[in-house]
Protein backbone atom coordinates (compact mmCIF):
# COMPACT_ATOMS: atom_id res chain seq x y z
CA UNK A 1 0.00 0.00 0.00
CA UNK A 2 1.32 3.29 -0.98
CA UNK A 3 2.09 5.69 1.80
CA UNK A 4 1.32 8.87 0.78
CA UNK A 5 2.84 11.77 2.59
CA UNK A 6 1.27 15.15 2.73
CA UNK A 7 3.05 18.84 3.01
CA UNK A 8 2.94 19.94 6.30
CA UNK A 9 5.19 22.87 5.77
CA UNK A 10 5.30 26.49 7.47
CA UNK A 11 2.59 27.84 5.19
CA UNK A 12 0.19 24.77 5.97
CA UNK A 13 0.76 25.38 9.56
CA UNK A 14 0.33 29.10 9.55
CA UNK A 15 -3.07 28.60 7.80
CA UNK A 16 -3.96 25.78 10.96
CA UNK A 17 -2.87 28.30 13.05
CA UNK A 18 -4.92 30.89 11.94
CA UNK A 19 -8.03 28.25 11.50
CA UNK A 20 -7.07 27.63 15.50
CA UNK A 21 -7.17 31.73 16.66
CA UNK A 22 -10.69 31.71 15.20
CA UNK A 23 -13.95 31.71 17.45
CA UNK A 24 -15.69 29.19 16.29
CA UNK A 25 -19.34 26.81 16.98
CA UNK A 26 -20.86 30.58 16.27
CA UNK A 27 -23.96 30.92 14.53
CA UNK A 28 -23.28 30.53 10.42
CA UNK A 29 -26.01 31.25 8.74
CA UNK A 30 -24.72 30.11 5.41
CA UNK A 31 -23.86 27.00 6.29
CA UNK A 32 -27.43 27.39 7.83
CA UNK A 33 -25.74 26.58 10.95
CA UNK A 34 -27.89 28.21 14.23
CA UNK A 35 -24.35 27.96 16.81
CA UNK A 36 -24.31 25.85 19.67
CA UNK A 37 -26.97 25.80 22.44
CA UNK A 38 -24.80 27.43 25.07
CA UNK A 39 -20.85 28.38 25.97
CA UNK A 40 -19.87 25.71 27.61
CA UNK A 41 -20.76 23.24 24.47
CA UNK A 42 -19.60 26.05 22.16
CA UNK A 43 -16.17 25.60 24.33
CA UNK A 44 -16.40 21.97 24.22
CA UNK A 45 -16.76 22.03 20.54
CA UNK A 46 -14.18 24.17 19.79
CA UNK A 47 -11.70 22.38 21.95
CA UNK A 48 -12.41 19.28 20.02
CA UNK A 49 -11.56 21.24 16.88
CA UNK A 50 -8.84 22.95 18.41
CA UNK A 51 -6.70 19.85 19.88
CA UNK A 52 -7.23 18.41 16.46
CA UNK A 53 -5.68 21.32 15.02
CA UNK A 54 -2.56 21.88 17.34
CA UNK A 55 -2.05 17.75 16.87
CA UNK A 56 -1.65 18.80 13.22
CA UNK A 57 0.58 21.56 13.71
CA UNK A 58 2.65 19.75 15.79
CA UNK A 59 3.65 17.08 13.63
CA UNK A 60 6.68 17.23 11.98
CA UNK A 61 6.98 18.67 8.35
CA UNK A 62 8.87 16.45 6.73
CA UNK A 63 7.39 12.87 7.78
CA UNK A 64 3.57 13.08 7.88
CA UNK A 65 1.58 10.77 6.39
CA UNK A 66 -2.44 11.19 5.34
CA UNK A 67 -2.91 8.30 6.79
CA UNK A 68 -1.66 10.42 10.52
CA UNK A 69 -3.95 13.21 8.67
CA UNK A 70 -7.22 11.07 8.88
CA UNK A 71 -6.91 9.27 12.40
CA UNK A 72 -6.23 13.22 13.82
CA UNK A 73 -9.50 13.97 12.30
CA UNK A 74 -10.94 10.72 13.07
CA UNK A 75 -10.53 11.08 16.88
CA UNK A 76 -11.90 14.77 16.45
CA UNK A 77 -15.06 13.38 14.50
CA UNK A 78 -15.80 10.21 17.83
CA UNK A 79 -16.02 13.24 19.93
CA UNK A 80 -18.08 15.19 17.96
CA UNK A 81 -20.13 12.76 17.74
CA UNK A 82 -21.11 12.74 21.53
CA UNK A 83 -22.79 15.85 20.75
CA UNK A 84 -25.97 17.47 18.75
CA UNK A 85 -26.13 16.79 14.80
CA UNK A 86 -25.52 20.20 14.36
CA UNK A 87 -22.25 20.47 16.14
CA UNK A 88 -20.99 17.46 14.22
CA UNK A 89 -22.54 18.90 11.28
CA UNK A 90 -19.91 21.93 11.87
CA UNK A 91 -17.41 20.45 13.77
CA UNK A 92 -17.01 18.66 10.02
CA UNK A 93 -17.59 22.09 8.34
CA UNK A 94 -14.42 22.23 9.95
CA UNK A 95 -12.55 19.44 9.01
CA UNK A 96 -13.37 20.64 5.40
CA UNK A 97 -11.72 23.65 5.75
CA UNK A 98 -8.31 21.91 7.34
CA UNK A 99 -8.62 19.42 4.16
CA UNK A 100 -8.48 22.76 2.02
CA UNK A 101 -5.32 24.05 3.86
CA UNK A 102 -4.06 20.38 3.01
CA UNK A 103 -5.46 20.42 -0.74
CA UNK A 104 -7.03 17.13 -0.21
CA UNK A 105 -10.04 16.95 -2.52
CA UNK A 106 -12.14 14.52 -1.29
CA UNK A 107 -12.50 12.73 1.93
CA UNK A 108 -12.95 9.59 0.28
CA UNK A 109 -16.55 9.13 2.00
CA UNK A 110 -14.97 9.45 5.60
CA UNK A 111 -16.75 12.46 6.40
CA UNK A 112 -20.18 10.76 5.90
CA UNK A 113 -19.02 7.70 7.56
CA UNK A 114 -18.26 9.25 10.41
CA UNK A 115 -21.20 11.65 10.08
CA UNK A 116 -23.95 8.67 8.87
CA UNK A 117 -22.21 5.85 10.04
CA UNK A 118 -22.01 4.47 6.10
CA UNK A 119 -21.40 6.03 2.97
CA UNK A 120 -24.28 7.09 1.52
CA UNK A 121 -23.18 6.30 -2.10
CA UNK A 122 -22.19 2.41 -1.59
CA UNK A 123 -25.70 1.68 -0.58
Amino acid sequence: MEIKMLSNGSEVKEALRELKSQKKFLANLALFYPGAPDELIRIEAENVINSALVKLIESPSDSFTENEFWLTLKVAAKQLAKMDSEEMDRGLSYMEEIMDIYKIESSEGRLNEWRYGFEPSSH
